[in-house]
């Protein structure tokens, strides 16, 4: 068997050594070219000769990868984030329980209820109707209590009227609270064991077809009703104003109307005034 000679110790070690077993000195290459030899091992810190005739393969590439974005921290989170979401509920959440408390609270300065007085609201009747009639002027003041006397007694939505007034069983009352220049219409209604109170403020207005009421708001409670939502807001009030149709005929023709806290002041031409 062939061996391979130290040339440093004289040790003989086997053809497969690349240094010598004893020493650690590298072994000579062997004397006959036939004989195949595994490369040789490179030395600790020494790197491996090239093979000749072959190329070595290429070292595999590293990937490119991008370094996540961090989160600029000026900025808040994102409109699709759980976080923004839960922020934008809770604040929607309380914007709704906001308005439900203001529609539950009573509006300041209603009237106190009346009861019905069907000699007072004959009387307040006829009177208009006599103004109204009159060929000389004439002007007629009339006080809040008056007016709701009138109101308790001649509007009435009981429970079996509900098919015709639309309002159901729930309707307590309807009333008027005088300010300074215009009125509130207000209609008292019942949830459950609580009172809501829907007002319809209106200012009068002289034109062509004489004194109307212009409507110029509207609240529940103490939640005021925005102009968008008048014309829906103005459907509760129409079975009342339907039962005033008669009065406020009347009403419509007066020349002047002035408004107090405490009482209205109507002013009417008469027939025999000369027409411009």
């Amino acid at each position: 068997m062939s061996v391979r000679k130290c040339s440093h110790c004289g040790a003989e070690n086997d053809l497969t050594r690349v240094y010598c077993l004893e020493c650690g000195t590298r072994l000579p290459e062997p004397v006959s070219g036939n004989e195949a030899l595994p490369p040789a091992r490179p030395a600790v810190g020494e790197s491996a000769p090239p093979v000749v005739g072959s190329s070595a393969p290429s070292l595999p590439r590293m990937a490119h990868r991008k370094a996540p974005r961090k989160l600029n921290s000026t900025q808040g989170p994102g409109l699709g984030t759980p976080v923004f979401k839960m922020v934008l509920s809770t604040v929607l959440l309380a914007a709704v329980l906001a308005a439900v408390i203001q529609m539950g609270r009573e509006p300041d300065k209603i009237p106190q209820p009346v009861g019905k007085n069907a000699a007072s609201a004959r009387e307040t009747q006829s009177t208009l109707r006599e103004m109204a009639a009159s060929t000389k002027p004439i002007s007629w003041l009339v006080n809040q209590q008056a007016l709701n006397e009138f109101l308790v007694t001649t509007i009435q939505m009981e429970p079996s009227s509900a098919a015709t007034y639309g309002l159901g069983a729930d309707f307590q009352r309807a009333f008027v609270r005088l300010n300074t220049g215009s009125l509130d219409l207000g209609l008292e209604r019942k949830f459950l064991t609580r009172s809501i109170y829907f007002l319809l403020s209106v200012k009068p207005e002289m034109t062509s077809n004489g004194l109307q009421a212009k409507v110029v708001g509207g609240s529940i409670g103490r939640l005021p009703v925005h102009p968008i939502l008048l014309p829906v807001f103005l459907r509760l009030f129409q079975p009342t104003m339907t039962a005033l149709t008669p009065p406020l005929e009347q009403v419509q023709k007066a020349t002047s109307v002035a408004i107090q806290p405490e009482d209205i002041k109507l002013q009417w031409a008469g027939s025999d005034a000369p027409s411009f």
